[in-house]
């Protein structure tokens, strides 16, 4: 149900309005006015009376963003991380940020990261992407697109928490041996879901596929070093699709151009640019370009239709009782 109908003296914003969930919007709009702003380099007039902001990736709160927007009260991301927004910035001014970070109840509803993850994993290792570019050329080559089975591998997670707990489920359902490193969960609670703990070292040494699923920290930034790929098999794959800033994106490219291992599967690289200025220049990208066993797709992990709504609509009541909280 929709929160009570507060005064109707806030403006809320919304960078990102293209498909945004309807009813989020209805419960904004008990608020005051709701308004798009897809071009944050435009300067419209209302920004100066804006008191919320919804976002997601697709721009980067920063300092300079917030100098845009004095009278900003919330700011409400329907993200787990929260590395787009300058936290230091928004503490200073007293702008409170609401997030998916923490909501372990509602986001164990929300799967897309971890069914993402299983299909690059099967993508990659079955070189599904290659054998389709050939086709779409004119070619049928079965012989040249032999891949690997799941089933029998030994899945490797970094991280278990929501999502790697999840991936882990799937992994088992494929019939794969999983083991995994999280110093916040005890061996007990990985053996409960079928599960072998291990150290970090071990994921690498043992794993025929790393998947990380780590939460982006100052501690764990680049967490992912050139010895760790330097443990893996020759015949094993990394994935990533939690924060590009997790891994060593150098150690990567060599590691793929070295053949430390087979190959990797990326939905996000370090430092995104929302509008993919990153894109044209990145070694990583230029190496997919010319080889068949890197995948990059564009931070598609939570873009599903259903996702998207269910988390728009969670942080619009979260917003709401906020707005509520701090007395309108």
């Amino acid at each position: 149900t929709c929160p009570v109908v507060m005064p109707k003296h806030h403006l809320a914003i919304l960078t990102e309005p293209k498909g945004y969930s309807p009813r989020a919007i209805s419960m904004l709009k008990s608020l005051g006015p709701v308004v798009a702003w897809a071009d944050a380099r435009r300067k419209p007039p209302f920004l100066r009376r804006a008191t919320i902001l919804a976002v997601k990736l697709g721009v980067r709160i920063s300092k300079r963003f917030m100098d845009r927007l004095p009278n900003l009260r919330v700011i409400g991301t329907s993200t787990t991380g929260l590395n787009h927004i300058d936290m230091d910035e928004a503490e200073r001014r007293g702008i409170r940020v609401v997030s998916l970070r923490g909501e372990t109840k509602f986001l164990k509803t929300i799967f897309p990261t971890a069914e993402e993850t299983i299909g690059l994993m099967v993508m990659l290792m079955r070189k599904l992407p290659w054998g389709f570019d050939a086709v779409r050329r004119g070619r049928w080559q079965k012989e040249k697109f032999y891949g690997h089975e799941l089933s029998g591998k030994t899945l490797g997670i970094i991280g278990f928490g929501r999502l790697g707990s999840m991936v882990a489920r799937f992994g088992r359902a494929f019939g794969m041996r999983v083991i995994a490193c999280d110093p916040q969960v005890s061996a007990r609670a990985m053996r409960r879901a079928g599960v072998e703990k291990v150290s970090l070292d071990d994921v690498f040494r043992q794993a025929d596929v790393v998947s990380n699923h780590v939460l982006l920290t100052a501690g764990t930034n680049n967490l992912v070093r050139r010895r760790h790929f330097k443990l893996m098999q020759p015949t094993a794959y990394y994935i990533n699709t939690a924060r590009g800033e997790l891994n060593d994106e150098k150690a990567l490219l060599e590691a793929l151009e070295k053949g430390w291992i087979a190959g990797a599967a990326l939905d996000v690289l370090a430092n995104e640019d929302p509008r993919g200025g990153h894109v044209k220049s990145h070694p990583l990208v230029r190496y997919a370009r010319r080889h068949r066993n890197l995948i990059i797709v564009p931070h598609l992990g939570g873009a599903t239709f259903e996702s998207m709504r269910k988390t728009e609509d969670f942080i619009a009541e979260k917003v709401v009782r906020e707005i509520k909280k701090l007395g309108n």
